[in-house]
């Protein structure tokens, strides 16, 4: 089966489309969908739009350079890969390209099909390649920022929990010892049970947020899962006027899981999805799919997204931008799934909405 590949042609030349469409078409080993951008404006505009495997872009764009073009990407936190096309062979464009981040430098007169399959085929490998160490250096700082979160949050409970106690156990002894006290000091010193009460709580919930997990887990399919997190969420759902729309994997894409713990930690992501959007124009898209021996579960919603600095913070304790958060909800999700050896990402934008995206093994029917 021939492995599909997106390319978008930035290039404000119409015959040379014509000759990089005709190249594609007679490259066997791959089928290969081509987009094109005549500018750079529209290229900003398509390439944050629609996802590609590989973008050619031409060196000269008007009064804008293909390498402007591939800063304003990078700058966007776009890691598509980008070969950089110019008319003429040169030596200091080709080192300005490379140090931008292009994937490779070719010479339009220069190049054949080969030369043009072989180019696409080294970046795309190349991207994924380092995606994936990316990936996987990042499950690694956030199995070790979890296991830190989880030891500070022990640490902190037994620092704090010792001076409440024993101001609880204060209270409670003046309150017998007063004879007769009035209105003011029984409020006042409800009032103090009450937050070293909250104090406690709040605790416990970090406590149990950051704690490695005693699981259950049994074969499930992710379509389960969707199925009956969505029925979990069902009223907010319809309270908000929120469409839903489900893409899942025809197999089922089976996982080894504790069906109720993971559950809790995709309700947690749907709820602050649907907490995001605007009411009567919500739209929450869940997709399941299998690649390999690797389950994907996407959850996206058309929410108000998040900025760089607040996404980088999401799964730590008691960071919220809602009113009322308490900010334990996705570091919960996140300690769930981090249990269950698995792995989770986000993607956002502000006004763009954000989409998390749950990775874990796939489990044989054996």
């Amino acid at each position: 089966m021939k492995k599909k590949i997106n390319v978008l042609l930035v290039d404000d030349d119409e015959e040379d489309f014509m000759i990089i469409r005709d190249l594609l078409n007679d490259i066997k080993s791959g089928e290969y969908f081509l987009d094109w951008s005549s500018d750079y404006d529209g290229a900003i505009q398509n390439i944050s739009a629609d996802g590609f495997d590989i973008i050619l872009c031409d060196f000269l764009l008007g009064k804008n350079t293909g390498i402007e073009l591939l800063k304003q990407l990078r700058k966007k936190n776009i890691q598509t890969p980008v070969i950089l096309l110019t008319g003429m062979g040169d030596e200091a464009v080709d080192r300005e390209a490379m140090i931008a981040g292009a994937a490779d430098y070719l010479e339009k007169g220069k190049i054949d099909t080969n030369s043009l399959e072989r180019s696409i085929r080294y970046s795309v490998n190349q991207a994924q390649t380092q995606q994936k160490l990316l990936e996987h250096e990042q499950s690694l700082l956030n199995a070790e920022k979890f296991a830190m979160t989880g030891r500070m949050a022990q640490i902190i409970a037994h620092e704090v929990r010792n001076p409440i106690t024993n101001v609880k156990l204060a209270i409670q002894q003046l309150k017998d010892e007063i004879e007769n006290p009035n209105e003011v000091i029984l409020t006042l010193g409800n009032m103090i049970e009450r937050n070293c009460d909250r104090i406690n709580q709040l605790i416990t919930s970090l406590l149990d947020s950051t704690k490695f997990l005693e699981l259950n887990p049994a074969r499930i399919s992710f379509n389960e899962l969707v199925e009956e997190t969505i029925e979990l969420a069902a009223d907010r759902i319809k309270l908000k006027g929120i469409e839903v729309k489900k893409e899942l994997s025809e197999d089922g894409c089976h996982v080894f899981v504790d069906k109720e713990k993971f559950k809790l930690a995709l309700l947690n992501i749907v709820v602050n999805a649907i907490e995001a959007m605007e009411e009567g124009s919500g739209l929450l898209k869940f997709k399941t799919e299998k690649q390999n021996d690797k389950c994907f579960l996407t959850i996206q919603d058309n929410g108000i997204g998040m900025k760089q600095e607040n996404l980088k913070r999401i799964f730590e304790p008691y960071f919220s931008k809602k009113e009322n958060g308490i900010g334990l909800g996705l570091t919960s999700t996140q300690n769930i799934i981090l249990n269950h050896q698995g792995n989770i990402k986000v993607h956002s934008q502000p006004k763009r909405g954000t989409s998390f995206i749950v990775t874990m093994d796939h489990s044989n029917a054996n």
